[in-house]
C-alpha cells in the first residue's frame, strides 16, 4: 500500500465539463493530503476494521461539523464518492449514513451530477459493478481501493477486459508510483498535465493537478507553464511532436534536452518520455469511451436542486458534420469470414492503398481546426494539432518503415537498456492486447477476430505514416469500413473532437457488443502508445 500522501487518484478522465464550471487554477491552496490522510485509512482488507475505521471518520466529522463547518465542506465530495462508488458494501452505506447524518445538521450535502455511470457512451449496467464480489474483475477493483481509497472510472470501465486489466495497472503504477524512479513524483505528475492538456483531456488533468499537490508541488506552477521550472518548459517542444507528429522527433531534440543548461539525464529523460506517450494514450482511451468526471472532482456533483445531466459540453466535443458513415457489423464480419489468408501482397499495389487509406480518411474527417483549450496555460503552441505524415512533402510517405520502428527489435531492446523493469512490464502488456480474444464477436461464437483486430492495430500505425511490408493493406481496406476508420482516426488523432454520435455509429441492433467496442478502443490506445514510444525510443538512441 502507497503512504497516505500518494493516496490520490488520476486514472479517469471525460470528454466534457460543464459550463459552469471554472477550469482556471485555484487562488487559494487545498491541502488535500487531509482528505487523502483520512480516507486511506478505509483501505484495509479486514471488514471489521473497515467497519470501524467508518465509525471513527463519522464521529470525527460529526463532531467538525458542530463547530468547523467550513473543514467539513472539504470533505463532503469523498463521502459523496464513497457513498456511490466503493467496492465493499459497508462503506458505501456507511457513507450515505454519515451524508443523511450531516443533512438533518442542516448542512447542504451535494448530489451526484452525472446520472449515467462511468461512461457517456456505455450503458451503467453494461460496465461491471464495483461491489459484485463474484465477478473476475473485483479483486482488482479491491487492490485498486486498497492502493488509492478509490476505484476510478478507468479502471471500472477497463474491468471488463480484466486480463488486461491486471497489465496496465501495473504499468500505470511503475510509472506514476514507484519510489525508486528517477524522478520525483510531482515532476511525474506535472509532466503527466503536460501531456494531457495536449488533448484538452480536463479531468485527467484536474486529478492530476490534485496528485500533484498530495505530493508536495508548487500551486503556483498549476497557474502554468510559464511558471513551472525551465527544465519541464523544455518538454513543452517534444511533448507537441509526439502527440500530433510524432515522426518530426528526431536526435536533435534529445541533444537539445539532454546538453546545456537545465538539462536532462538520460534516465531522467527516458522516464519523461514513457510519461507523456502513455498519457497521450491514455487520453484516446478516456475520451473514445467518453468517460464521466468522477464524483468527488469539481464537475462530477452540485448542490441545490440543480438537475441531473446525461451529457456534457458539446461545445468541447466537437463537429457534428464530422461523424462519418454508420460501422455496418454485418459487413465485417462477413468480409472476415471471407478472407482465406491467400497471400495478395503486390507491393506497389500495397504500398498505393496504403496511401489512399489515410488520403480517403483525411477527406472523410473533414477539416474543422482545433477549438481553444480551457487547458491551454500548460501548453506551448495550443493551436498545434495532429498533421498527415507527408503533408508538406509526399514522397516522405515512403521513408518509415516499420522494421526500423518494431518494438521486439528495436523499442524492446533500448527501453530494457535504460530500464529494465519498464520495458518488460510494457513488453507483457503490449503481448496481452495484441493476444486478447475471446472468439466471440457480436453475440456470435468460434469466430477468428485475430485479422480483424490486428487491421486495427496496423491502421492505428498507418495514421503515423508507419509502413509495413508484410501487411496486406487490401484487407485493412476491406475489414475496416469508412465509419470504422472515421472512429479509429478521431480516437487516435483527434480524441478532444470526438462526439458520442461517432461512438454509437457501431450498429447496434446486431452490432458489436459494447465490451467489444471498449475492447476495440484498448487496442487504438496501445497501438499508439507502441507507434509513438518507439518513435521516442528511436530518436534517443541514436544520439
Amino acid at each position: 500500500m502507497v503512504t497516505s500522501s500518494e493516496k490520490s487518484d488520476m486514472l479517469g478522465s471525460t470528454t466534457t465539463r460543464p459550463e459552469n464550471i471554472s477550469l482556471a487554477a485555484p487562488k487559494e491552496r487545498i491541502d488535500y493530503t487531509l482528505v487523502e490522510e483520512m480516507f486511506s485509512k478505509l483501505a484495509v482488507d479486514d471488514e471489521f476494521e473497515r467497519k470501524q475505521v467508518i465509525q471513527e471518520i463519522s464521529s470525527h466529522i460529526l463532531e467538525m461539523a458542530k463547530s468547523e463547518l467550513h473543514s467539513v465542506k472539504l470533505f463532503l465530495s469523498t463521502i459523496l464518492r464513497l457513498a456511490h462508488r466503493a467496492p465493499f458494501t459497508e462503506v458505501s452505506e456507511g457513507m450515505k449514513t454519515l451524508l443523511g447524518d450531516l443533512e438533518s445538521l442542516g448542512l447542504q450535502v451535494p448530489r451526484v451530477r452525472f446520472r449515467k455511470g462511468p461512461s457517456f457512451y456505455i450503458p451503467k449496467d453494461k460496465v461491471p459493478k464495483l461491489d459484485d464480489t463474484k465477478s473476475e474483475v473485483w479483486p482488482i477493483f479491491r487492490d485498486a481501493f486498497m492502493n488509492d481509497a478509490r476505484v476510478s472510472h478507468m479502471v471500472q470501465v477497463m474491468g471488463l477486459h480484466p486480463l488486461y486489466l491486471v497489465h496496465w495497472v501495473q504499468a500505470h503504477h511503475h510509472l506514476m508510483r514507484e519510489c525508486n524512479g528517477v524522478l520525483p513524483r510531482h515532476f511525474r505528475a506535472y509532466i503527466a498535465i503536460m501531456a494531457s492538456a495536449r488533448h484538452n483531456c480536463l479531468y485527467t488533468v484536474n486529478l492530476l493537478e490534485r496528485e500533484f499537490l498530495c505530493f508536495g508541488g508548487d500551486q503556483e506552477w498549476l497557474e502554468g507553464l510559464k511558471n513551472a521550472p525551465k527544465k519541464l518548459q523544455n518538454l513543452a517542444t517534444v511533448n507537441n511532436i509526439l502527440c500530433h507528429k510524432p515522426w518530426a522527433l528526431t536526435s536533435q531534440h534529445m541533444q537539445d534536452l539532454l546538453t546545456g543548461p537545465d538539462s536532462w539525464s538520460r534516465p531522467e529523460l527516458t522516464q519523461a518520455l514513457t510519461i507523456i506517450c502513455h498519457f497521450h494514450a491514455l487520453t484516446t482511451f478516456v475520451l473514445g469511451c467518453g468517460l464521466t468526471h468522477e464524483i468527488d472532482s469539481i464537475a462530477g456533483h452540485n448542490y441545490g436542486n440543480s438537475p441531473q445531466v446525461d451529457s456534457g459540453d458539446d461545445d468541447l466535443l466537437g463537429d457534428p458534420e464530422n461523424n462519418g458513415n454508420p460501422i455496418m457489423f454485418e459487413d465485417i464480419y462477413t468480409r472476415l469470414l471471407q478472407e482465406d489468408g491467400s497471400p495478395r501482397l503486390i507491393q506497389d499495389v500495397n504500398h498505393q492503398i496504403f496511401t489512399d487509406l489515410i488520403e480517403q480518411q483525411a477527406t472523410s474527417s473533414g477539416g474543422s481546426r482545433r477549438k481553444t483549450s480551457a487547458l491551454a496555460h500548460y501548453m506551448m503552441d495550443p493551436e498545434m494539432e495532429y498533421e498527415k505524415y507527408g503533408t508538406q512533402n509526399k514522397t516522405q510517405v515512403e521513408q518509415i518503415f516499420g522494421e526500423e520502428l518494431d518494438w521486439e527489435e528495436m523499442g524492446y531492446p533500448c527501453c530494457r537498456n535504460l530500464d529494465e523493469v519498464l520495458a518488460d512490464i510494457l513488453n507483457r502488456k503490449f503481448e496481452n492486447i495484441q493476444e486478447l480474444t475471446y472468439h466471440t464477436m457480436g453475440g456470435k461464437e468460434n469466430i477468428d477476430t485475430s485479422k480483424l483486430r490486428s487491421s486495427v492495430w496496423y491502421y492505428v500505425h498507418r495514421l503515423w505514416g508507419i509502413y509495413y511490408y508484410n501487411v496486406d493493406y487490401s484487407m485493412i481496406q476491406e475489414l475496416l469500413p469508412p465509419g470504422f476508420r472515421n472512429y479509429i482516426f478521431c480516437t487516435t488523432c483527434m480524441p478532444e473532437q470526438l462526439k458520442e454520435d461517432i461512438f454509437n455509429n457501431w450498429e447496434s441492433k446486431r452490432g458489436f457488443t459494447h465490451s467489444e467496442k471498449v475492447h476495440f478502443c484498448l487496442i487504438i490506445m496501445e497501438a499508439r502508445f507502441q507507434a509513438e514510444y518507439c518513435f521516442a525510443l528511436k530518436a534517443l538512441s541514436t544520439y
